[in-house]
Parts: C-alpha cells; sequence; structure tokens
C-alpha cells in the first residue's frame, strides 16, 4: 500500500478520538480529508496538529470501536520514522504546528507504547521538533514507557473508554479497568508531586 493510502486510513481512523476541540477538518492547506485537528494549549493558544493513528491493527475486539479485531475494512500502519518524517514536513511547510498521535493496540500494550515513544523521540532528538505533542497513553502499558513519554509530550491522555467497570466487562472484557485508570492515576501522582514530567517543563493533561 503506497504512503499517502496509508496516511489517508490513519488519519480517518485517528478522528473517532475525541480528544481535540475540533478535527477531520477537509479545509486545510495539506488538502484532501488528512486530518488535522485543533486544540489548546495549556497557555490558551488555538493549535492545528495532525491527528494520526500509528496503526488501526488492533488485537482487541471491543464492540463499541471502529478498530475492532473483527471489524471488516483496511489495516495498516506506519512505522515511528515514516510519521515523525510526515509531521516535520508538515510542520516546515506550515500545515501544522504539532501532532496528535494515538494508536490501535498491535502485539501488546508495551509494543504500543514502545513504538510511539520511537516516534517522538525521533522528532525531539533527531529533528529537534520545536512543535506540539499531544500523545495518548496506552492502557495496560508499562510505567517506565508512560514516564518516557511524559518527558517527551507537551500533553498526555488516556481515553477513559466506559464509564463503569460492568459496561467495560460487557464490550470489552479483555480490557480490565485497572488497566485504563492505572496510567491515568499515574500520570495525575507525577503532576501534584511535581515529579520527572516537570523537569524539562512538559506536563502532561
Amino acid at each position: 500500500m503506497e504512503l499517502i493510502d496509508r496516511l489517508r486510513i490513519l488519519t480517518a481512523g485517528a478522528r473517532y478520538d475525541a480528544s481535540c476541540v475540533s478535527s477531520g477538518s477537509r479545509r486545510n492547506k495539506a488538502g484532501g480529508s488528512m486530518g488535522i485537528c485543533h486544540s489548546w494549549t495549556e497557555d490558551g493558544r488555538c493549535v492545528s496538529l495532525l491527528k494520526i493513528l500509528q496503526t488501526n491493527e488492533c488485537i482487541y475486539n471491543c464492540q463499541y470501536c471502529v478498530h475492532r479485531t473483527e471489524k471488516d475494512g483496511p489495516r495498516t500502519s506506519l512505522s515511528s520514522r515514516e510519521i515523525a518524517e510526515i509531521t516535520v514536513n508538515f510542520f516546515r511547510r506550515n500545515y501544522i504546528e504539532g501532532l496528535f498521535l494515538s494508536s490501535a493496540v498491535r502485539g501488546s500494550p508495551d509494543q504500543t507504547m514502545e513504538n510511539m515513544l520511537s516516534c517522538i523521540t525521533i522528532l525531539r532528538n533527531e529533528y529537534n521538533f520545536p512543535g506540539y505533542i499531544h500523545l495518548k497513553g496506552i492502557p495496560g502499558a508499562d510505567r517506565i514507557l508512560l514516564k518516557k513519554a511524559g518527558l517527551l509530550a507537551d500533553r498526555m491522555s488516556v481515553n477513559i473508554e466506559l464509564p463503569s467497570s460492568a459496561s467495560l466487562q460487557r464490550l470489552a472484557p479483555q480490557k480490565k479497568p485497572g488497566e485504563i485508570f492505572g496510567p491515568m492515576r499515574f500520570l495525575q501522582e507525577h503532576r501534584e508531586m511535581g515529579g520527572a514530567f516537570w523537569e524539562q517543563g512538559r506536563v502532561p493533561s
């Protein structure tokens, strides 16, 4: 599958994540249906972000999710370097001011989180990317990976998914409440204690 086709699929798939103020705009400099969303920074600025999934291949079969295992449709992914290079190219052309990176869970939560961490590490350390990065924490991922990601991202968030343990058991029995709320508590504790996430002036929220 060509790069442009994978990009279209993964930006379209990311529009289902409701963490940005607006998303999936068709009126953008990058053209077509490439997913550019708008979000607000801590200091009140509105920024345009490339909103994309690293992969839409998922090990889970959550009944509410468009990316569930049993759902028909094309499956694809982008490597960490491919996303980093796309982001930098869009940024240099003033299409975007940053990146919103999420992902379905491919292989395992740790493997998925490692791939996302690799992407933003390339951006920050190889390209010296100065733009805004919003990264989704993957439920069930190791806390060390979450901590490393928090040092590089401007913002981190975790999807609650469902409002109760009973609904989670009914619609997503492969997932456990602790795997979802654990990363949220971890990020919140570090923020409240002034932990590692403060060291470089970037605080997940």
